[in-house]
């Protein structure tokens, strides 16, 4: 009773109380429905509400809690054709005696965000070991989506808005998403190929035929 009063009494020291709850609890239903939602759900109904739950969480962490609570926004820009398709906004792009970070806020922004997919790994093992391979699909696709958002916060906290190759808000990075589009289109580029092909040996055998 003393921790619940106490971790209360913490939420209520943030500068947004009800952002950070928000932020907490994107985290955590997940979790816990992952746990206990096999008893009165099915695989698939678990399988949807997860991802809409961390899809949700995905999207309110990326461009409303990380911008409120630690002054931090990234997002990937596919079009962009420079080293990096990441872009930031940070506090470090302001006058320091406006962007005032509550400690609070920061702490548990980061302890959570780290630990979220630290505990969704535990449980992809978990399902390696007892041959859950439908479960470990849906754990899999779950640690990707925070594992992305925790990869892009960090590089936009280490990014450095006054440094001469960052200027244009970007940051060199080893990862690369896929450009759907791109790849959609070599697709489309490989099946008309087949097709004018196979059309050509259709031609041909008709000629030889007659």
């Amino acid at each position: 009773m003393d921790q619940t009063r106490n971790f209360y009494n913490t939420i209520l020291k943030s500068s947004h109380p009800l952002l950070l709850t928000i932020h907490l609890a994107g985290k955590i239903v997940p979790i816990v429905f992952y746990i206990l939602g096999g008893i009165f759900a099915g695989f698939t109904v678990q399988f949807i509400v997860i991802i809409l739950l961390v899809a949700f969480d995905f999207y309110i962490t990326k461009n409303i809690s990380g911008r409120k609570l630690v002054q931090l926004r990234w997002w990937y820009d596919s079009t962009d054709k420079t080293d990096s398709n990441f872009v930031f906004e940070s506090y470090k792009q302001y006058d320091p005696s406006l962007a005032v970070i509550n400690p609070i806020d920061n702490k548990l922004f980061w302890w959570s965000m780290y630990l979220t997919p630290v505990v969704w790994f535990v449980f992809g093992v978990m399902c390696l070991l007892r041959l859950k391979l439908f479960y470990l699909i849906l754990v899999i696709a779950v640690t990707f989506l925070t594992g992305c958002n925790v990869y892009g916060f960090r590089l936009c906290d280490r990014w450095e808005p006054n440094s001469s190759n960052n200027n244009d808000g970007s940051f060199t990075t080893w990862f690369q998403l896929p450009n759907m589009l791109d790849n959609l289109s070599n697709v489309g580029r490989v099946q008309s190929f087949f097709q004018n092909f196979g059309r050509g040996g259709n031609n041909a055998n008709a000629a030889a035929s007659v």
